[in-house]
């Protein structure tokens, strides 16, 4: 279930006003209790410092939290890296991330198997977003 949202809610992006707003959006979200992961995202151009915040998918549903992720959920993690720009494009005007990546505006680490078996959770996040945003 999707619940609209005004856009004019929204926080500025990137901030830990925006990603409360984006773990609320995700509560909505429920995939495959099967799927164990931790996306951690970092946000971060040459005038400005680095903004992390990860997004967890465990036991059939998902969160957003400021920060790094570190070793605290036990799940396996996969980092991705961008200028604010193409964060905020992925996140939030619905740029495909794979676009980016091939355009070389997106840097990944960790196991992309990981994303392959993740792929309905990814659409399902992807959802509830397009209908937040």
């Amino acid at each position: 279930m999707t619940i609209e949202r005004d856009a004019g809610d929204m926080p500025v992006f990137p901030s830990d006003e925006w990603v409360g707003w984006l773990d609320a959006a995700l509560s909505e979200c429920r995939v495959d209790d099967s799927v164990g992961l931790v996306l951690e995202y970092h946000a971060s151009d040459d005038d400005a410092p680095v903004f992390c915040w990860h997004v967890r998918i465990a036991s059939g549903r998902v969160s957003a939290a400021v920060g790094r992720a570190g070793e605290a959920h036990g799940l396996p993690v996969v980092t991705l890296a961008s200028d604010r720009d193409t964060a905020r494009a992925i996140a939030i005007e619905g740029e495909s991330a794979q676009r980016a990546f091939a355009e070389g505006r997106l840097r990944f680490d960790g196991d992309p198997r990981l994303l392959l078996a993740a792929r309905p959770a990814m659409e399902a996040i992807g959802a509830v977003l397009a209908g937040a945003a």
